[in-house]
């Protein structure tokens, strides 16, 4: 059977919603071989050029649902429709920057079903997506995205202990499967802040239950403060982050 991959964001960090000021936009499309649900909060739709690649990237993954649900329902008497909800939601938000984390249920018959991660962290003034390492200054970027990494990796570690009972010992290894000092292992990033802040106090790392790792271990949702990268940021984004 087929897996439907796709990515998403995340809750349980102490990622904070900012207020909408619209409608949310909800909408389910059903058929005897699917229910897709997609969620997205009003202050992301009010952001037309935001709102049209949220509905693109939803768009994709839908055909591709699609596409796998009609050819595993062909000759098979067991099959079970799929079943995909896509909620993505507010991490942080501010005058400049608006980030989002998407978090994705998909099961679609397999042993067990399947999560994930998307997120996209939108700069207002610029219209546009945020890579990780557009955070930093050009000659810095290297050395922040090598701090984020090493923090990363200590906090997955921490995880898998605190979930196992044990230290990672010979798998700790395991970590550099996911987290690397380069942009597109870290790219589902998401900016957090704590309650009462005005500033984000850092970024969550988000990876699904068997997108990298093996799906026994679950979700990791990694927090990586400020402090980690401060001293790097570009002078565009120093004011977004809360200082030291």
């Amino acid at each position: 059977m087929k897996l439907f991959a796709a990515a998403i964001a995340c809750l349980g960090l102490g990622l904070v919603m900012a207020p909408a000021m619209g409608a949310d936009y909800d909408k389910t499309d059903k058929s005897p071989l699917y229910e897709l649900r997609l969620r997205v909060p009003a202050a992301a739709m009010d952001i037309a050029p935001l709102k049209d690649r949220i509905l693109a990237l939803y768009k994709a993954d839908a055909d591709q649902a699609r596409s796998d649900a009609k050819d595993d329902k062909d000759g098979n008497p067991d099959f079970h429709p799929y079943d995909i909800d896509t909620n993505w939601r507010v991490t942080y938000e501010s005058d400049a920057v608006l980030s989002l984390s998407a978090e994705i249920d998909a099961d679609t018959g397999g042993a067990h079903p399947n999560q994930g991660f998307e997120t996209i962290v939108w700069d207002k003034k610029a219209a546009r997506a945020v890579p990780i390492d557009a955070l930093f200054a050009p000659d810095q970027a290297k050395a922040a995205l090598a701090a984020i990494a090493d923090a990363a990796s200590k906090a997955w570690a921490k995880t898998y202990t605190q979930r196992s009972g044990q230290k990672p010992g010979p798998d700790a290894d395991m970590a550099k499967d996911g987290i690397g000092a380069d942009a597109e292992k870290l790219s589902t990033y998401a900016l957090t802040y704590a309650k009462g802040q005005t500033n984000a106090n850092g970024i969550a790392l988000l990876y699904g239950a068997g997108q990298v790792w093996p799906h026994v271990l679950g979700d990791f949702r990694l927090s990586v403060p400020a402090a980690v990268f401060a001293k790097y940021l570009a002078p565009q984004w120093k004011p977004v982050f809360a200082p030291g």
